[in-house]
């Protein structure tokens, strides 16, 4: 359920959910941090154990709520927050997360980095020019571990690119 007048809504990373979801163990624990309507979290609850899924708008919040209930995804956990306080809402590290805000996540990666368990995964999507655009800064927050491949193209130059990031 989506209402493209108060949130956005694309099934062009359908691939990347099935994706992600296939790396994930059964039980983990998963925050989206800007989850929108739940594509990524509704997708990922089928085998982990609980995701947060935050989000800054609340209409998207309120239908991320409804596609949960009709989706019967009962261990996701909407919640109407910035990503920046999400720390001190939640007193738990994360299995992993997944950061869909390609372009402006950068300036969240230190929270990302925060909320991580040692050892566990970052997907840190963002709209890049050249391969290996975000990679210093990735290492210089502590990404042991880091594969990066292209989602899809976005425009001549530019496209929407994936860094999975193992944390140290």
């Amino acid at each position: 359920m989506v209402d493209l007048a108060g949130a956005y809504f694309s099934a062009r990373l359908s691939t990347e959910r099935q994706r992600v979801l296939d790396q994930l163990r059964d039980g983990e624990l998963v925050l989206d941090m800007f989850a929108g309507v739940g594509p990524f979290a509704i997708s990922l609850a089928a085998r982990a154990g609980v995701v947060v899924a935050a989000d800054l708008n609340p209409q998207a919040v309120r239908l991320m709520m409804e596609n949960c209930r009709k989706n019967r995804a009962a261990n996701v956990i909407p919640v109407l927050a910035d990503a920046r306080h999400l720390e001190k809402i939640f007193p738990w590290k994360f299995d992993r997360i997944v950061m869909n805000l390609p372009l402006s996540g950068t300036e969240f990666l230190p929270e990302a980095f925060r909320l991580v368990r040692p050892g566990g995964t970052i997907h840190f999507y963002s709209l890049v020019s050249e391969k290996g655009e975000h990679l210093a800064r990735i290492r210089e927050l502590g990404g042991t571990d880091v594969a990066e491949h292209e989602v899809r193209s976005y425009s001549p130059g530019q496209w929407h690119a994936v860094y999975d990031i193992t944390v140290g």
